[in-house]
């Protein structure tokens, strides 16, 4: 975990996905949001389970370590499952152990901010570009007047991420 204003939260790399910044684009939009699912369900099965109950102080070898009629033991036995559940629904996927964990990995230690598709205006009506303007072709590269370019919400956007954070 790393909270906003650590030192860890300052010094996490960035990664910036873009599914498509032309509005008629629909495979890039689709693939961003199954890869952020699929980052999103490898972390969580890899934090599961998320609590260890208090061991019992006499407990024998051949015994469970803890209670499972507490709360906290049932808790604990109801994560595993849905731990064992998640990590299977993965594998049956194609994805391996050493996979997910990879994964899971790139959750907790990067910075991802996702952007299916810039042009959502162009998305939704099927058309390339924004207000007649190719919003890959409105960027402050290679213009003569300032007015020529940041006309398009989708590269205002991307602008200003990039901006910010300076991938």
């Amino acid at each position: 975990v790393h909270p906003e204003g650590s030192a860890s939260y300052a010094s996490l790399p960035e990664v910036f996905l873009s599914g498509a910044v032309h509005g008629n684009e629909r495979v890039g939009p689709t693939a961003v949001v199954e890869l952020a699912k699929l980052l999103l369900e490898a972390a969580h099965c890899e934090s599961l389970p998320r609590s260890i109950p208090n061991s019992k102080s006499n407990s024998k070898s051949n015994e469970q370590p803890f209670d499972v009629n507490t709360n906290e033991g049932a808790e604990w036995l109801y994560q595993a499952e849905q731990a064992t559940n998640c990590r299977q629904s993965l594998s049956n996927r194609g994805i391996t152990p050493p996979q997910r964990r990879w994964l899971a990995r790139l959750v907790s230690t990067r910075r991802i901010i996702l952007i299916p598709t810039a042009n959502a205006l162009g998305y939704d009506r099927d058309e390339r570009t924004e207000a007649g303007i190719d919003p890959n072709r409105d960027f402050p590269f290679d213009v003569l007047q300032s007015k020529d370019c940041m006309q398009t919400i989708a590269a205002r956007t991307i602008n200003e991420i990039y901006r910010m954070h300076l991938f």
